[in-house]
């Protein structure tokens, strides 16, 4: 067993190292103290073995943008006896306070799902703005929920949403966290730094996108196919 009460559970496939690093550094900052769960998705890297985490190896990749493996940190750190899981991709990084403000209003509220706001950031790492994407209601990034243990009966669906859905597989978590009725919060706080990779949040800010972003993803088709399979509109 553990003697902290949250995990951070980070999947990670072909990232620079040195964007691990960052990511794994603001977890050891937290004010809040945390595990930090490190799933190697297929790739894992030595240098790792030697940093204070719980470094996860899985043997072939999944290929589905990190939701096996994300699935599989969260119940390595249940059953090591976590109270509450978050979750930090290995290109993100948080600030200082930010498991023990979603942790707070986890106490304050009695919420089981607890969210918050993120940066946006270029791929230098430089900030670009807060997000205004952020809905409590209908987008909540995946760098931003914390799933307290009432909630932890939710955390499958990571999984067992359908392979399209991956893509889009942070609106379908939070469809199923308001479809499920658990008490939800949030913290109206930019405490997540995501770093962007495409080419859309930038022009989302008014910014020309850096050479060495990807192109914007198809979501409507994963919105068209989940709607197609007989679900109700997300977000």
């Amino acid at each position: 067993m553990v003697d902290v009460r949250v995990a951070v559970i980070t999947p990670y496939h072909g990232e620079p190292l040195d964007w691990l690093e960052q990511c794994h550094q603001s977890v050891l900052r937290q004010s809040f103290p945390c595990l930090h769960v490190l799933v190697a998705d297929g790739r894992p890297l030595p240098e790792l073995d030697h940093w204070q985490v719980e470094h996860v190896r899985l043997p072939r990749s999944h290929a589905d943008i990190g939701s096996t493996p994300r699935l599989v940190g969260c119940y390595h750190a249940i059953g090591l006896g976590v109270e509450a899981v978050t979750f930090l991709d290995a290109d993100n990084w948080y600030q200082p306070d930010h498991v023990r403000q979603l942790m707070e209003e986890r106490a304050r509220s009695g919420a089981a799902f607890v969210s918050s706001s993120r940066l946006l950031c270029r791929l230098d790492g430089t900030v670009m703005g807060a997000c205004p994407l952020t809905d409590p209601a209908g987008f909540i990034d995946t760098n931003c929920m914390l799933f307290g243990r009432e909630a932890f009966p939710l955390l499958h669906h990571w999984v067992l949403m359908p392979t399209y859905a991956h893509l889009i597989g942070d609106r379908v978590m939070l469809h199923h966290v308001k479809s499920s009725g658990v008490p939800r919060a949030h913290c109206p706080v930019h405490s997540v730094c995501y770093r962007c990779g495409k080419e859309g949040l930038y022009r989302q800010m008014g910014e020309r996108p850096p050479v060495g972003v990807g192109g914007r993803p198809d979501y409507e088709a994963a919105f068209r196919r989940w709607e197609e399979d007989g679900n109700l509109p997300l977000g």
